[in-house]
């Protein structure tokens, strides 16, 4: 759901406070899934009788549909990514569950278990922003609140162990059919203080799978000890405030070139985290201070001497961040194939992470000695 917030037109200081605020957003929570550890969210979605929306004063249907959009032309130019059309269309019908939730036409509790792609299963390199090697599901517990609203909480779990997956259906009395489960969805009527505590009750079912065919103690996923299971990258995220303003004030300026900072962004923060698993003394330099709720500029020289050295430690390590929808890379490829480049030698056409000439992700684009053209519409002479 990344790429939306530039889709808002900031007619009036209102709109241009809601689109900050879903920038912001955004990146907080892709950086949570970035984050090789466990991550957990809560959003509340306020319902008027027909639709739901977000903190931002957004619709969450609108949300979807785009979704859904950006597939049917992801698709159209890589059938082999078939499948992400097929999941943005389970999940719109698990936000028209959540509508029905809100008019008291289902249970007020909605389990639905996100399980990793199967066609990605053996997959040895990230796809738009799915892990390969983490294979995350994302449990979500969505429950109906007194007032009417939708609160959704999301957590989670390493591996996608189908046979531990599984048991979080046995939790519920719900035999498990085979293939995705995604759209396995499971209603139920709860007492709020159930509702509360489902999502540890069913993270734990998942964990006891673990420990009884594998020993040990696990913990969302996660092998123990293991620090990393019990760091809310999340909250984590959202503690980094000086690096998430700056990225927000630069999407909100240049939706399209702040892509390019977003590896920047993911290395920044990795390095922070990676410091504060190992215990590391706070070395940061803020350069954001918070006075009375509002960020006053004050970006340093050591604060973007941080963003390139984190970069250059990614870069050399050879790593990859991905989370919700977008996979970012430092590598020396991903570099030159975001620059436009390809076969010098001969016409290269390919499906690239985004245009060179207007960033327009997963177009189209036809690379030749004199010419660059993408399905986005854009045309260069060289």
């Amino acid at each position: 759901m990344q790429g939306l917030a530039e889709q808002l037109s900031p007619n009036n200081e209102h709109e241009q406070l809601d689109q900050a605020v879903r920038v912001r957003t955004d990146t907080e929570t892709w950086l949570a899934e970035a984050l090789n550890g466990s991550m957990r969210t809560t959003f509340e979605y306020r319902f008027d009788g027909q639709e739901l929306y977000g903190e931002d004063g957004g619709s969450v249907g609108e949300i979807f549909n785009d979704a859904i959009t950006s597939a049917q032309e992801v698709v159209r130019y890589n059938p082999g990514l078939l499948f992400e059309l097929r999941r943005r269309l389970i999940e719109r019908g698990e936000y028209e569950d959540m509508v029905k939730m809100a008019n008291g036409e289902l249970p007020n509790t909605m389990i639905v278990i996100s399980d990793f792609p199967p066609e990605l299963m053996d997959s040895r390199e990230d796809v738009g922003g799915y892990n390969a090697s983490r294979k995350q599901t994302m449990l979500r517990v969505i429950t109906r609140q007194k007032d009417g609203s939708i609160r959704m909480t999301t957590q989670s779990l390493e591996g996608s162990d189908r046979e531990a997956l599984e048991a979080i259906y046995t939790k519920l009395g719900v035999t498990v059919e085979a293939g995705e489960l995604l759209e396995q969805r499971v209603h139920r009527d709860l007492p709020t203080q159930w509702q509360g505590v489902l999502v540890d009750n069913l993270t734990t079912a998942y964990d006891s799978s673990l420990s009884d065919r594998f020993g040990g103690d696990w913990h969302a996923g996660f092998k123990q000890p293991d620090r990393r299971s019990w760091v809310d990258t999340f909250a984590f995220a959202h503690d980094q405030q000086d690096v998430v303003e700056w990225f927000t004030k630069e999407k909100l300026r240049n939706p399209k070139g702040a892509e390019d900072l977003r590896f920047k962004l993911a290395a920044t923060v990795s390095q922070r985290y990676e410091d504060h698993l190992a215990g590391a003394p706070e070395e940061i330099v803020q350069s954001e201070v918070a006075i009375q709720g509002v960020y006053r500029q004050a970006l340093t020289h050591d604060f973007y001497l941080e963003l390139e050295q984190a970069a250059d430690r990614a870069i050399a390590a050879g790593m990859t961040f991905s989370g919700c929808g977008a996979t970012v890379s430092g590598s020396l490829e991903e570099q030159l194939q975001n620059a436009g480049y390809g076969n010098k030698s001969d016409d290269c056409e390919f499906i690239s992470k985004s245009c060179p000439l207007c960033g327009t992700k997963n177009v189209k684009t036809k690379v030749t000695k004199s010419h660059i053209s993408g399905s986005c519409g854009c045309s260069k002479s060289r």
